[in-house]
């Protein structure tokens, strides 16, 4: 497939975004929400064929990742309380800089127009730029969305940098990307639209091991929609505030990360940016095998390479063909993530993340069960008991019950949950002063006394262990993966045969068929073939048999000839065409054409639909299928 003979293209080869957008949008394959109104950026509708290629793209990634992986799915709340993503960072971190035309007030997330900028810059023959000039200026693209507020402030003031329409800009500042709500008639608890699916999966961990049985390692998973106040919305679906996700969040022991079946993946090339050729300014991707980069610490764990290598495997199976992976450097990646991977998909505004691979370590369970008092362990037992020293904890509970009643419950949590290091403080307060005063559940207090508790370091016998899982998450961005495969499947079949020149650009979208809006577009030769009732009956009969098989069609009932018929399923990126005519009635024959080649075959009426089926289900293939009828 790739190598280091064939290596990625800079751009989508032979591609006119101006012909491709106007495809998309006359076909009506995605449009602006909201249009009649002046419509709303970042917010998009899809349309019937928009609709029908996301619900397959969807489909698959069920098949390919719940399915085959094993894992758990679960439909979780867009809705969210504060108080999780307070504990989770979101509040304080989850957010981007921004800088505004200071003549014109408008909005720029300013690492993203630093990236812009440095590529007009380098590309202006008037620049007059230094080799040095440039080298910093190549290095400052790459860097830019890793930058602090001082350092884009230094940036802009060394490099004069102004605005689209020449005009100072602000000084940065931080922005904060959720959209906030309120909860409840008195408005009164505050909420946040989710702006990922992680922490929903992640707070339900307790509900899906014991789902389990307990076993360990396992993934959860989910699909559903997500928001993020974007500063600059742009580039139809790929900068959006409205989207729709799919995450799985693989919980594993923290001190075992290899998998089972990384041995059957570790010759999988990948086209890979590691952080220190990024921090060295090198712009290319290497081949490289998952085997080696996991043998050489490039890639930090089994687990983690095994992931991406499932991820190609399924976006080169929906149709994406230019992909790589660009590893987080040091000053973007997460303080807690061991290590992180964005599958970037090539478009016409350049390569884009559409997927994030990241390990999140145990950072997400260890912050919600700290601060409410949760146990998010799992268990591991041991082959025999060992030795181990440990916490020991004596909690005398008549004596909480005694003294707090209702609230020893809460009480005892506090006391059972707390960590060695805490625990240990503690005890050395209890040893001096005789009591101390805990904050426990919702900012509720308590005195706890000596008579209470104890804790000291002891040796044990242990059968087992337990431990706050590591999570790896690879998250799939489904509008950008749509938009690149939309872009990369799309071309220009030139007619020089055509009437006249209008007609001599026919757009072709090359659709994988388990992808395609519909599997199959049926044709009457003409609108008096389909008024005949033994043409309506093949239809009725195929219909129930389609509906069988799980193949989507429709009917082109059109006036129009057969050659624009092909034309107009073919530009949204119908896989084969059914053709009946006058001579059907008599031979109980139709002719099978297939997109990309423009080739026909001829079946008969009761072979149609098992041939349409083997084909969309790749267990034909159409260089067979020429031969074999």
């Amino acid at each position: 497939m790739w190598s280091e003979s064939n290596p990625l293209p800079p751009q989508i080869p032979d591609f006119t975004r101006t012909e491709f957008e106007d495809t998309c949008k006359r076909r009506f394959f995605y449009g602006l929400g909201f249009d009649p109104y002046g419509g709303v950026a970042g917010l998009y509708d899809f349309g019937p064929v928009g609709c029908q290629i996301k619900n397959n793209l969807i489909n698959m990634w069920r098949q390919h990742f719940i399915m085959e992986e094993n894992m758990l799915e679960i439909e979780t709340t867009v809705m969210t309380p504060e108080d999780v993503f307070k504990t989770s960072g979101h509040v304080a971190k989850f957010t981007d800089v921004m800088v505004t035309d200071a003549v014109t007030g408008d909005f720029l997330r300013v690492d993203k127009y630093i990236e812009e900028w440095v590529e007009k810059k380098l590309a202006d023959p008037k620049a007059n730029l230094s080799d040095t000039q440039k080298d910093e200026l190549k290095l400052l693209g790459i860097k830019a969305d890793g930058m602090s507020i001082p350092e884009f402030e230094h940036e802009i003031k060394k490099w004069d940098i102004k605005s689209v329409k020449g005009n100072a800009l602000t000084a940065p500042r931080d922005v904060n990307l959720m959209f906030p709500t309120k909860i409840g008639p008195g408005g009164d608890k505050v909420g946040y639209l989710r702006p990922e699916l992680a922490q929903g999966i992640m707070l339900n961990f307790k509900r899906m091991l014991e789902y389990n049985g307990g076993r360990m390692p396992f993934a959860g998973a989910a699909i559903g929609t997500a928001f993020r106040n974007e500063i600059a919305p742009r580039n139809n679906l790929i900068r959006v505030r409205e989207f729709t996700l799919a995450e799985i969040e693989h919980f594993l022991d923290p001190l075992d990360k290899t998998h089972p079946k990384f041995a059957s993946v570790a010759a999988t090339t990948l086209w890979l940016r590691p952080k220190d050729r990024q921090e060295a300014g090198e712009e290319d991707a290497v081949l490289m095998s998952i085997g080696d980069a996991v043998k050489n610490s490039v890639v930090n764990n089994e687990t983690l390479g095994y992931f991406m290598t499932r991820v190609q495997d399924f976006l080169l199976s929906v149709g994406v063909k230019y992909l790589r992976f660009r590893q987080h450097r040091k000053d973007e990646m997460a303080h807690y993530a061991a290590d992180c991977w964005d599958c970037e998909c090539l478009t016409s505004f350049g390569w884009v993340e559409c997927v994030g691979i990241a390990d999140r370590s145990c950072y997400d369970l260890t912050c919600h069960g700290k601060e409410r008092k949760v146990d998010f362990f799992a268990y591991e037992k041991y082959p025999s008991p060992k030795i181990e020293r440990g916490l020991d904890r004596k909690i005398v509970k008549g004596i909480v019950n005694k003294q707090f009643h209702r609230e020893s419950q809460g009480v005892m949590a506090f006391l059972e949950g707390i960590e060695e290091d805490e625990a240990l403080k503690m005890e050395q307060e209890l040893a001096d002063k005789g009591s101390v005063e805990i904050t426990y559940g919702e900012d509720k207090k308590a005195t706890i006394t000596r008579n209470m508790v104890s804790f000291a370091m002891a040796d044990k016998k242990v059968s087992g262990r337990s431990y706050v899982p590591s999570v790896i998450e690879p998250s799939f961005g489904l509008g950008r993966i749509i938009y690149a495969m939309l872009e990369q499947s799309y071309w220009v079949r030139r007619d020089k045969d055509a009437d006249d020149k209008k007609n001599e650009k026919r757009a072709v979208f090359s659709l994988p068929a388990r992808i395609a809006p519909y599997k199959c577009t049926v044709l009457p030769l003409s609108p008096s073939v389909l008024r005949e009732p033994w043409c309506t009956d093949i239809i009725a009969k195929w219909r129930s048999a389609f509906a069988a098989m799980g193949i989507s069609y429709k009917v082109d009932d059109s006036s129009q000839g057969i050659g624009k018929k092909y034309a107009r399923s073919d530009e949204i990126g119908v896989s084969y065409n059914l053709t009946i005519d006058p001579d059907t009635k008599a031979s109980q024959k139709v002719t099978l054409r297939e997109r990309d080649s423009t080739k026909q075959i001829t079946l008969t009426v009761d072979q149609a639909p098992g041939v349409l089926c083997d084909l969309c289900t790749e267990r034909l293939t159409w260089e067979a299928a020429t031969s074999q009828y």
